[in-house]
C-alpha cells in the first residue's frame, strides 16, 4: 500500500528535475553552424539588412 504514494513522489521529482533541466541549462548548437540569434525588434532588423547578400527566410509559426 505504501508504493504508490512513494511511486507518485518519485515521478513527480523526475518530472520537476526534467523540467528545471530543461528551462535552465542552455542548448547548444551543432559544431561548424553559427549560434541561434535573439529576435528582439532593434536587432531583427538590423540582421535581416546585413543578410541581404545571402538567401534569408522568415518562417512564423502559430499555435492555431
Amino acid at each position: 500500500m505504501k508504493r504508490k504514494p512513494l511511486a507518485i513522489a518519485i515521478l513527480l521529482f523526475a518530472v520537476a528535475a526534467w523540467a528545471a533541466y530543461y528551462r535552465y541549462v542552455p542548448g547548444r548548437t551543432p559544431a561548424g553552424q553559427p549560434p541561434l540569434a535573439d529576435l528582439e525588434s532593434a536587432s531583427f532588423d538590423e540582421q535581416f539588412r546585413a543578410a541581404s547578400g545571402d538567401m534569408r527566410l522568415l518562417v512564423l509559426l502559430s499555435p492555431t
